[in-house]
């Protein structure tokens, strides 16, 4: 019993230390104790996601699958940049091999528009983002990395307490 009591404050430790990367690579504004108690790592496995970290508030579940990457609520840091660039390849490749299938089997290419390839062009843009935020902290770094339209909502705002109508924080 001790030593998941040592382990889970070691978790703790280790959650708070490091910077947490939103789906567009800008710092997540949000208190990381308060992260912490959305993730609940001692009870909401969940939550804890291969790339990141869910933060979607305890009352509501999840109906995007496994769409993080484009979610409001993901978050990641540098713990998981080896595994966001093995899913950015990956996910290139397949991006890849989809089009040529489909240029074989319809004698054209995949038209831009396609739902498909929209989604997985924006996870890719996504995964670009947080990568390149992620890379440019300082190895020692605990600044935290927000997600898209995260200054918008109630308790997620810069220290200042200041957002434009469209969620930005004012330099």
């Amino acid at each position: 019993m001790r030593y998941a009591a040592t382990r889970a404050s070691t978790a703790e430790r280790e959650f708070l230390a490091l910077a947490k990367v939103g789906r567009d690579g800008r710092e997540i504004g949000m208190d990381r104790r308060d992260m912490l108690d959305l993730v609940q790592l001692d009870r909401r496995t969940d939550r804890m996601l291969p790339n990141g970290y869910c933060l979607l508030p305890p009352t509501r579940s999840c109906d995007k699958g496994n769409a993080c990457h484009s979610c409001d609520h993901f978050a990641t840091d540098r713990t998981f940049l080896p595994d966001i660039q093995r899913q950015l390849a990956e996910t290139q490749s397949l991006v890849t091999a989809r089009q040529a299938r489909h240029t074989e089997r319809y004698g054209e290419p995949m038209s831009l528009a396609n739902v498909w390839l929209e989604q997985r062009n924006a996870e890719i843009r996504s995964m670009q983002l947080e990568i390149t935020a992620l890379e440019a902290q300082p190895a020692d770094s605990t600044t935290a990395v927000r997600g898209a339209g995260v200054l918008g909502r109630t308790g997620y705002q810069d220290a200042a307490g200041a957002s434009d109508h469209k969620g930005a924080s004012r330099s």
